[in-house]
């Protein structure tokens, strides 16, 4: 049987790989500081699925810290890139 938010998870380990693919990119090519952004952005989704499934199975302090975590993230990247 799968589990009822099997593609959610898909979708966050995706996201995660997306996230590592962007960090090599980023590595080879340090001239498009534009990649690492969207590197962090890519990170803060995958925690906003992550707390979202959390919800869903009713694990509220999880989903919470989860949210903030990527609120935090999301805040603190784009403030170090347009400031």
């Amino acid at each position: 049987m799968r589990h009822p938010y099997a593609a959610f998870i898909q979708l966050q380990y995706g996201a995660i790989l997306g996230a590592v693919i962007l960090a090599f990119v980023a590595l080879f090519n340090l001239d498009h500081q534009w990649i690492i952004l969207l590197m962090f952005y890519v990170l803060t989704i995958s925690l906003l699925i992550e707390a979202f499934v959390e919800y869903k199975k009713e694990q509220l302090m999880i989903s919470i810290s989860q949210l903030l975590r990527a609120i935090i993230l999301f805040i603190f990247t784009t403030i170090l890139y347009f400031f």
